[in-house]
């Protein structure tokens, strides 16, 4: 099955609401991205299902007192069908910019394995497992081989 240009694009529009939520700290925005039941795996590897449960996290993390600033970026997107969804593994980048001293760092870099299920026409997160990217967690397969003669 080949994930269409318009559900591709739905897709895309889901992660800008999203972030656009999570940076603007829009509560209800960010709970709104989820299904009810969704399973969101946060990068500290804790689970939260249910909206009620997400909306908790959501709380605690838009309660952080240096979110103001906070930019995340998705980018390097794959798409692909899975069941009734769509698998969306994605990179993404947290950026903190502050007005005093005037400067933008990068904060933070992970990954998310998403599964989008279309519910009332749009689409919607049933599971978003977010990793952070570090040289502890981040998969490496090169092994040296042997130096020969």
């Amino acid at each position: 099955m080949i994930v269409s240009a318009e559900d591709r694009f739905a897709v895309h529009d889901l992660f800008m609401e999203y972030v656009w939520a999570a940076d603007t700290g829009d509560l209800d925005g960010y709970v709104a991205t989820f299904l009810k039941e969704a399973l969101l795996v946060d990068s500290d590897g804790r689970s939260h299902r249910g909206e009620a449960a997400i909306r908790s996290y959501a709380h605690a993390f838009l309660s952080q007192s240096n979110g103001r600033g906070r930019i995340h970026f998705f980018q390097q997107m794959t798409v692909k069908p899975e069941g009734e969804g769509l698998r969306v593994f994605s990179f993404w980048t947290v950026v903190q910019a502050t007005a005093s001293p005037r400067e933008t760092r990068v904060r933070s870099l992970g990954t998310c394995d998403d599964l989008c299920l279309r519910a009332e026409g749009k689409w919607r997160f049933a599971e978003r497992r977010i990793g952070r990217w570090k040289d502890e967690t981040a998969p490496w397969l090169f092994s040296p081989s042997p130096k020969v003669g």
